[in-house]
Order: C-alpha cells, then structure tokens, then sequence
C-alpha cells in the first residue's frame, strides 16, 4: 500500500516513521522546505518526495495523512476527496467551520474513507476505560474531571516558530492539546449542551493564543464535565476521573504506564483494574494500523469527520467565550 504524508515538520515525521513501523506500506513525502525534505530523506526509505502538494499525482496513493497547519486541512482534504483518494486529517478539523460541511458532503458523496487524528481513541487503555464506563460497574456516569498539561515549550522548543504561535494556523492549547481531550469526553459522555470557559496567555511569549484554559461542558444528559490544561507546568499530568452513582474511575499515566482504578466506597481505596505501557509512538502506530485496516474495509476509523467537526465547535465555543488574550 502506498501512503503519502503531507507535512514533514515533528507530528509528519512522527507519522512517517511510525507508518514505516507498520511494515506494511510505501511511504512518500510532501514537505514545501527542501531542506527538511533532504534531512527526512537521508533518515528513512522514502518513495518519492514533492515540494508542491498541487503536484502530486494523489490517484497513485491509497491512502494520504495530512499533517500541515490546520488551516491547510480543509483544502488539501477536499483535493483528496475529489479524487476519491482515503485521507487522515491531524486534529483540529480546521481552524474554523468555513468549508468543512463542503468536505463532509463531498466525501459522503465519493464515498471516500477518512478520519481525524484524534490517536487517543486508538490506544487499548482509552478503550478499556470506555469498555469499563459501558459496563455500568461505576453506574450512571454523571461528572468527569479531564487535565492534560504539560510544559510544551520542553517538547518544541521551537514553538515560536510554528504554527503555534499563529492564531490562525491554530494555535493556543485549545486547539492543541485541549483539542485531544474534548474529543476524549464527547467519546465518553455524548452529545454537548452547553460550553463555558476561561482561557488566557498565562506564561508563554511570542505567541498569539491562549497557553491554558479551564473549560466547563454540560452535556446533554446531564452530565457536568470540568477540562483542564495549561502548557507550561513543569509535571506531565495526564489524568482523568469519572464519576459514577455507584463509585469512580480513574485514568493516570505515570511516565509510560497507564493505569485505571475503580474506588467503590468510602475507604478510598482503589482497586487496579489494568496497566498498560505506552510510549510516544505508541499513539501514533495504534493509529497508523487503524487508518490502514480503514483502507482495508475491515473497520470504521475512530473519529470521523463528523464527530471531528463536534470536537471543533467545542473548541471554537470555548475558545470565544474563554478569550482574555491580548490581542
């Protein structure tokens, strides 16, 4: 199978290498900087490599992995579209909602296969808690805590320089990494109702958007659900807490074990119901193998557009109502 990625920057070669890892596919390049094409192509078996994406013969690959600015998805997803050609999108959708129920018409039309990269979905230990909220041991789930935070700056130093910085490529933590975990509590708790939030630039410089955000979401069962990042605390915190009628579930990763606890009472002990080791390719490999079993026919991809699409309201809504940016 012959797969072509689109952007050659952290997240493209981490998507190159880890389609690589597979062993099951060709992998090609797009990347407009020449240099970091020279670099990508002295570091790993690539096919062909463009400089132009308006170039590129898309008919000759069964599956393309967008990973530009999100203000680029739309366009190149619609070129991918027209020719039938299967397409992952890197989370957010877009930075804006121009143009993407066009995407969404189209690819249902072209009955074209594609996905949004929201590689979360993809990991057994995100699924297991999802298995684990399905099966009513911690009852009705009622209220969820999300906080992913991390100092971003240790992971891209070069982030100034990116499109992080830039509002409009989006930037700021809500369509970054918040992004990630909004997904994450559509997926558990359903349909949103309403969004509140605060955000504000706490921290970084030479950025245009927001480093951290509080961000309320009552769903439409009910259900009250409190996301919480900043991108520039020194802990990697990835941790999530479901709380249940009849007792809580507890998701926290601690360097590369992931582990989920169930606490039924009073005592406060909780009991470990799984442990998973995942490494930062990890996400991206899980990912890479459901992208091409989508190809493949042999599953649904686990966020479609669509859902995609809700995942960027949100975050949209937030992002408008949270706003204390300077500008």
């Amino acid at each position: 199978m012959k797969i072509l990625i689109v952007g050659g920057g952290g997240i493209g070669e981490r998507h190159l290498r880890c389609f690589l890892d597979t062993g099951q596919v060709q992998v090609s390049l797009c990347e407009a900087e020449e240099e970091r094409v020279k670099a990508l192509k002295e570091k790993y078996q690539l096919e062909e490599t463009y400089t132009d994406f308006t170039t590129v013969p898309l008919a000759q690959y069964q599956g393309v992995v967008i990973a530009t600015p999100a203000h680029l998805h739309i366009p190149m997803a619609m070129e991918c579209a027209k020719s039938g050609v299967p397409f992952l999108l890197e989370k957010p959708l877009s930075v804006n909602l121009e143009g993407v129920d066009e995407l969404l018409e189209l690819i249902q039309r072209q009955g074209v296969t594609c996905g949004v990269g929201y590689m979360r979905r993809s990991l057994p230990s995100f699924k297991k808690l999802k298995e684990l909220v399905e099966s009513g041991m911690a009852g009705k789930i009622k209220m969820g805590r999300f906080n992913s935070s991390q100092d971003y700056r240790k992971y891209r130093p070069d982030y100034q320089q990116t499109y992080y910085a830039k509002a409009a490529e989006g930037g700021g933590c809500i369509l970054d990494a918040a992004s990630h975990t909004l997904n994450l509590a559509q997926w558990y708790f359903g349909e949103v109702q309403d969004v509140m939030a605060m955000s504000d630039r706490l921290v970084f410089e030479g950025v245009e958007a927001e480093d951290s955000a509080i961000i309320l979401i009552r769903f439409a069962d009910g259900s009250l659900v409190e996301v919480f990042c900043n991108q520039f605390q020194k802990p990697n915190t990835t941790e999530i807490e479901l709380i249940g009628t009849k007792g809580n579930l507890k998701y926290i990763a601690e360097g590369q074990e992931h582990k989920i606890f169930f606490c039924k009472d009073d005592s406060n002990l909780w009991q470990e119901l799984a442990n998973y080791r995942v490494g930062r390719d990890t996400y991206y490999l899980a990912q890479a193998q459901d992208f091409l079993a989508a190809i493949r026919g042999e599953r649904e991809f686990p966020t479609s557009l669509l859902e995609g699409k809700r995942t960027l309201m949100i975050a949209l809504l937030a992002k408008k109502r949270g706003n204390n940016c300077e500008q």
